[in-house]
């Protein structure tokens, strides 16, 4: 009888853990558009090079979450499905590669990898602050939204300390970094709450040391 029932239990075990199966995270897209990073190429270089003189530390998945948000260049014409596919391509997180045409040396680092960074200065530095010492300086791009002809597009782009929104064309081939339309934000590097600026204007500040 104390056989029988050692027998049981060893079958039933592997019954119970089949109801359980093993969750696998889920698969992201990944940019693979070299247009995309033709966008990219010519807007981060020259907004990371007044940050730092490393090289450039991109994260690895896209942002979505945007700090600033704005409409339409007046008079625009062709913008709405620029902003349309913006928003499209933008619902979901992807994952870049390493296919910037830039010159300037860069790494992709993950998400993971800064929050677990993070966490660890929040320890060492603990209180509120927009910025702590030690924090790892770093770039993030959303994906890129264009229009049929990939003329226009729209793209967010962010630093540590600042970011926006960038309605840019292609000129004579080539992609202009100079903004059309679009937002901008930057925070001070001071012990605080929340404190940022979007167009100038402080949506909200709570200083605290």
């Amino acid at each position: 009888m104390r056989m029988l029932v050692t027998r049981l239990v060893i079958v039933a075990l592997p019954l119970a853990v089949a109801h359980f199966p093993i969750a696998t995270p889920p698969q992201l897209d990944t940019i693979t558009d070299p247009e995309a990073y033709a966008v990219y190429a010519a807007i981060l270089p020259r907004e990371w090079t007044q940050v730092s003189k490393d090289p450039l530390l991109l994260q690895q998945e896209t942002d979505t979450a945007m700090a600033c948000h704005s409409g339409a260049p007046p008079g625009g014409i062709g913008w709405a499905a620029v902003e349309n596919s913006f928003n499209a391509e933008n619902a979901r997180v992807r994952v870049l590669r390493r296919m910037l045409p830039i010159d300037l040396p860069y790494r992709l680092i993950p998400r993971a990898e800064i929050a677990a960074d993070d966490a660890r200065l929040a320890l060492k530095y603990p209180g509120h602050w927009q910025r702590r010492p030690e924090s790892i300086e770093y770039a993030a791009v959303s994906a890129v939204g264009f229009d049929t002809t990939k003329t226009k597009a729209i793209v967010y782009m962010h630093l540590r300390m600042s970011g926006g929104v960038y309605w840019i064309e292609k000129r004579q081939g080539k992609w202009d970094p100079t903004p059309r339309g679009g937002c901008s934000w930057i925070a001070w590097r001071v012990p605080v709450r929340s404190i940022i600026s979007a167009k100038g204007a402080v949506l909200s500040s709570t200083a605290g040391v």
